[in-house]
């Protein structure tokens, strides 16, 4: 029996009953993130500062992308509850677009908490209890992401268009400060029928996908795009790239521009039947600092079927706090990289997470509910035990953590998890790395779910005596 319908079933009816969540919204200010801003980057309502909040018209959605129109309002009084619509958790780029999101709170308003942040209270104190409060739960952990790290990821409506020509995708977004277009390649498999899944791999050359290996993947009848994600926007300069070019000035990081030029690859993919591809079975991946962006990616779109950050450490999969407390009485080069030392390595980050570098414990998230968003989508966590400063403990921890969300929502099998040793971005065929991907391939792209996916290998089980003190739910 298809496991595919249990996590895109529509909750409608008395669960939409439980949707409770306070009006009002994120901003976009980066030198103070807590200050009031300019409306919620993907449509919804605006506030200022910590004060009263108030609801405006979530947007409109453009045909050709849908993606959401970013205008938004000034904030109002009071906070009512409000009931969300939206039900679904995948095959749309932004679950929970009706969900009003609360005002988020000045940095000096923050509490401290030792612990990883627990994904099932909404941020009114409201106890998430159903799969229908999880998907403006969903909405929260994305809202926050974006305004206390990444910055938002689309700032203006985008069209999107595509054509095909001699093996390579044009994708044309039209409706900013710019119109832009960028190219990817794509590589069809030796067998299979098309339209093809496909492993949308980061790195934009001939071997992008880290320790994936391309051939056998095309063997298995997976095609290969090859996404030049440094072409979106460079890696040490938030204003370069057609990123920056389209929305005009922004100060969002990296990671968050790698995934709007994902989204909008998928946009032009849903629209050209040339390609060969099948939008809805789509996976993403990438190594070290690409595993950052692949993981940004899969959790900021819900239409990818799979997720393989491989590598990724601090600022991947890793959980800050983990990291600090790990980073602790080292010197040099051979820790851990905690926060501080990842925002100042690369403009991966926006400036708002720069405050968190010496008061981590105030961050209102952690990296075990950006792993958590991609839920309840597979996702394979790859590691490696060989480096230090991979963080391999971190992100054994926030796996641990994330996989308990995979759980309350009944389907821990779709989250697997292998620490291994070998060269960096390699693959070690012996730990059981190969093997699991090719399982996680073949549920989550081939459609087969005869195949096992429950691979959990780390070298830390979750600690939850240190790191957690809440419970996950069963959501019904």
């Amino acid at each position: 029996m298809s496991l595919r319908p249990k996590y895109s079933t529509l909750l409608t009816g008395a669960a939409l009953l439980h949707l409770l969540v306070a009006c009002g919204s994120s901003d976009n200010n980066t030198d103070d993130p807590g200050a009031g801003g300019n409306g919620n980057p993907t449509g919804g309502t605006a506030s200022t500062g910590g004060g009263g909040t108030g609801s405006v018209s979530p947007g409109t959605t453009s045909s050709s992308s849908g993606v959401t129109d970013p205008a938004g309002g000034t904030g109002g009084a009071g906070n009512g509850p409000s009931t969300g619509g939206d039900t679904v958790l995948t095959g749309v780029e932004t679950p929970g677009e009706d969900c009003v999101v609360p005002s988020m709170p000045a940095f000096n308003a923050l509490p401290t908490n030792e612990k990883l942040p627990d994904p099932f209270t909404m941020m009114d104190g409201t106890k998430v209890t159903t799969r229908a409060q999880w998907v403006c739960r969903h909405r929260e952990i994305s809202e926050m992401v974006q305004h206390y790290e990444t910055g938002p990821k689309q700032l203006k409506e985008a069209t999107v268009t595509g054509s095909m020509s001699g093996g390579k995708l044009t994708v044309n977004v039209s409706g900013g400060e710019q119109d832009v277009s960028f190219s990817v390649s794509i590589e069809l498999p030796s067998t299979g029928t098309a339209p093809f899944p496909a492993l949308i791999g980061l790195g934009g050359g001939s071997a992008p996908a880290g320790s994936l290996n391309n051939n056998r993947l095309k063997q298995m009848g997976v095609a290969i795009i090859n996404y030049d994600h440094n072409g979106v926007q460079p890696e040490g300069n938030r204003s370069g790239g057609i990123f920056s070019k389209f929305h005009g000035s922004a100060d969002s990081g990296a990671l968050i521009a790698w995934a709007w030029g994902a989204s909008r690859l998928i946009d032009a993919l849903e629209s050209t039947p040339d390609a060969q591809i099948d939008p809805k079975r789509l996976a993403v991946t990438g190594c070290s600092r690409n595993g950052k962006g692949a993981l940004m990616i899969g959790a900021m779109d819900s239409r990818i079927a799979l997720t393989i950050p491989q590598e990724s450490g601090s600022g991947g999969v890793a959980a800050w706090r983990v990291s600090e407390v790990d980073n602790m009485g080292r010197t040099g080069g051979d820790g851990v990289q905690n926060l501080s030392r990842t925002y100042s390595e690369q403009k991966w980050f926006s400036a708002a997470i720069e405050p968190f570098g010496n008061a981590v414990t105030k961050l209102p998230l952690d990296h075990h509910e950006l792993v958590g968003m991609v839920a309840p989508r597979g996702i394979l966590i790859l590691g490696n035990l060989n480096y230090v400063w991979l963080s391999t403990n971190n992100a054994d921890q926030a796996g641990g953590a994330a996989r308990m969300i995979y759980e309350a929502l009944g389907v821990k099998e779709n989250i697997g998890y292998v620490d291994s040793g070998h060269n960096h971005c390699g693959t070690d065929y012996a730990g059981g790395e190969q093997a699991a991907i090719e399982a996680f391939v073949s549920r989550f792209l081939l459609e087969d779910d005869s195949v096992s996916t429950d691979v959990w290998k780390p070298k830390n089980e979750l600690d939850k005596n240190k790191w957690v003190d809440w419970t996950a739910p069963t959501l019904p």
